[in-house]
């Protein structure tokens, strides 16, 4: 089977899609990511085939992070969100003719008309289940939002989508929402972590996280510095927009200074510059999965799939969201007692760091929750339960 794999968003779309990829290609099928080219390395790194498609995120938000005060959506204006839609309906069928099923994830809006011209089956594969709408037990201010989110969608895109389904001889599409989401969505994290609901505006079938494996070691300064004192604590804010990286160098020395707790720096999206000391390391990408299990505690932006790496390391947690889904995973670690309540990350200081991670290392309750819920996810592999749903599909 052939599967094309079109992914338009930052690495927490791409990285759990060439996870995916690699569990297809071990059971014999053939892959091809289709993501912006900043992502090239990274797949062809797992044998995967790749073709460029869409902007490049990363340096987006690196060249103008002033911009991006409301995640990925924003940080795609309107008319560069119609040139990317009508790309996908206009430009893939040609570039993946031979596909068997498209799968997207993240701002794919085009993928599923590229399906229909192609004439074979499309799923959407999402991280976070708040993307399939509200159910009418929920505050009537979720609903009315996401009705709204909902109703703008379909009048800023229906008509040039339904323009260019009509050129390809297809018929219009009534909800551009419904049409994005698909048959029947598959929702790839933990329900051990964050459960999708039942009667929600869409159908899905939930599987697990997918994590990526690394195929690389920690460099030898990381084990030097994890070896010369007591375990640290984890700072790393994805991909979140910065644009004053000196700023915060200043707040962790502070933070620092508060816990007298060692820590450990991911540089992120936003390279943070400062100089590492026998207290604190600056790090690039790391493999979370060999990192995280020697670390303390975890402070982070509370993204889907760094808060599944996290949980299978047994370790407290606090998270301090930008956008979309990270909001959601700050309400489930309170839910599920692996950490304290934060703040919102634009209102990030040294002193709610600090006091986030002395309540991470100082609460018993913390440590015992987040070591029983590592051992329950020992028991889910995200891929395998994901790569049989879609061969059911193919098989059906």
């Amino acid at each position: 089977m052939k599967i094309a794999c079109v992914i338009l968003g930052t690495r927490g779309d791409v990285q759990p899609m060439i996870a995916l990829a690699t569990g297809l290609i071990a059971n014999g099928h053939e892959v091809t990511i289709c993501a912006p080219s900043e992502n090239r390395e990274l797949a062809e790194m797992y044998n995967c085939r790749f073709i460029p498609i869409g902007p490049e995120i990363k340096k987006s938000i690196k060249e103008n992070p002033e911009k991006q005060k409301g995640g990925v959506a924003v940080k795609i204006s309107p008319g560069q969100g119609k040139r990317f839609t009508l790309d996908q309906i206009n430009l893939l069928p040609s570039l993946i003719s031979d596909a068997d099923i498209l799968l997207g994830a993240g701002i794919v809006i085009g993928v599923h008309s590229a399906a229909d011209i192609l004439k074979v089956p499309y799923r959407l594969v999402a991280f976070y289940p708040i993307i399939l709408g509200t159910t009418a037990d929920d505050p009537l201010k979720s609903r009315v939002m996401f009705r709204f989110g909902r109703w703008m969608m379909n009048l800023v895109v229906k008509g040039y989508v339904n323009k260019a389904r009509r050129q390809h001889g297809l018929a219009p599409v009534k909800d551009i929402w419904a049409h994005w989401m698909g048959e029947n969505v598959i929702v790839a994290c933990d329900r051990e972590i964050n459960a999708a609901r039942d009667k929600t505006a869409f159908a899905f079938t939930q599987t697990g996280f997918m994590l990526l494996p690394s195929k690389k070691l920690l460099p030898p300064e990381v084990e030097e510095f994890l070896d010369a004192g007591s375990p640290p604590v984890y700072i790393g804010f994805g991909s979140n927009p910065i644009t004053d990286a000196g700023k915060y160098t200043g707040l962790f020395e502070q933070v620092y200074e508060t816990t007298g707790q060692r820590l450990i720096i991911s540089k992120g999206w936003a390279g943070f510059a400062g100089n590492s000391s026998n207290d604190i390391l600056y790090i690039d990408d790391m493999p979370f999965e060999l990192l995280f299990p020697r670390v303390v505690a975890a402070i982070y932006h509370g993204g889907t799939g760094t808060m599944a790496a996290i949980a299978r390391a047994g370790i407290p947690q606090a998270a301090f969201p930008f956008m979309g889904d990270q909001f959601d995973n700050r309400k489930q670690i309170a839910r599920l007692g692996l950490g304290p309540v934060t703040c919102d990350f634009k209102e990030i200081s040294a002193k709610a760091i600090a006091t986030a991670i002395t309540e991470c290392i100082t609460n018993d309750n913390y440590r015992k929750n987040a070591a029983e819920l590592a051992q329950k996810l020992k028991a889910v592999d995200g891929v395998e339960l994901t790569v049989r749903l879609i061969e059911g599909i193919m098989n059906h």
